[in-house]
């Protein structure tokens, strides 16, 4: 519990933590989805105990594999990498958005948000739970989810969140050619984490802790992340 008080005690407010934690990321194989287009990940083994006495794999995977964090990089030219990001960013109380009603393809709105209106602070994280796991079980329907609309990215920008997370392939609307979505929120400094793992239902609408890390990757547009939710003692659903 030693890193978990550092944090706290560097944190702007005090919070306590439950000593359980759920681990919302994906887990990184040969035959996960990837988003259209991005590469397949793949390990290659270097060297073996059997032959070599240790072993060592080579690991090829895109900078958006699994559950990973966007930089500013990813859609603006002159901003940031994503070793330049700060982590407070994705270090934080966090809500969790229930919006597992949504239909497949069906875009999120202002309107999906303003629930959360008098609940949220800034610097808070938003944390968008679509079931998309339960939704899309087939690996080839890959273009298939949930995504926010302009709108809610007003509503974002507006209430001054630091970070959205969604348990989708992407923030964008699949085909979408301008960015437009990521372009509002990267440029406001709003973190992005994308493709968390669809297994956080038990918080629904309510305030947990996120502690989510990229690798340290210098001047690269994004990181795969392990992202991990802690429960927040004594918490009260919202609705």
């Amino acid at each position: 519990m030693d890193v978990l008080k550092k944090i706290k005690d560097e944190y702007d407010g005090t919070v306590t933590l439950s000593r359980t934690f759920l681990d919302i990321s994906r887990l990184i194989n040969e035959n996960m989805a990837i988003y259209p287009g991005d590469p397949k990940p793949k390990f290659e083994k270097i060297s073996t105990i059997e032959n070599d006495k240790v072993e060592v794999t080579r690991i090829t995977i895109g900078s958006h594999t699994g559950t990973h964090i966007d930089a500013q990089k990813h859609f603006i030219s002159a901003g940031v990498g994503i070793d330049k990001e700060p982590l407070n960013k994705f270090i934080g109380e966090a809500h969790v958005v229930d919006l597992s009603k949504k239909i497949v393809n069906e875009g999120i709105s202002n309107y999906d948000l303003d629930d959360y209106s008098n609940i949220v602070k800034d610097d808070d994280i938003l944390l968008i739970y679509t079931d998309m796991d339960n939704k899309i079980q087939d690996c080839d329907k890959t273009n298939s989810f949930n995504y926010l609309e302009p709108s809610a990215v007003e509503w974002i920008v507006n209430h001054k969140i630091k970070c959205i997370g969604i348990d989708t392939f992407s923030v964008e609307k699949f085909g979408a050619k301008d960015g437009i979505v990521h372009k509002k929120l990267l440029s406001n400094g709003i973190g992005i984490i994308e493709n968390l793992k669809s297994n956080f239902a038990q918080f629904a609408n309510k305030k947990i802790f996120l502690i989510c890390l990229p690798l340290l990757l210098e001047n690269i547009d994004a990181s795969p992340a392990r992202a991990i939710l802690f429960e927040i003692p004594n918490n009260i659903n919202y609705r």
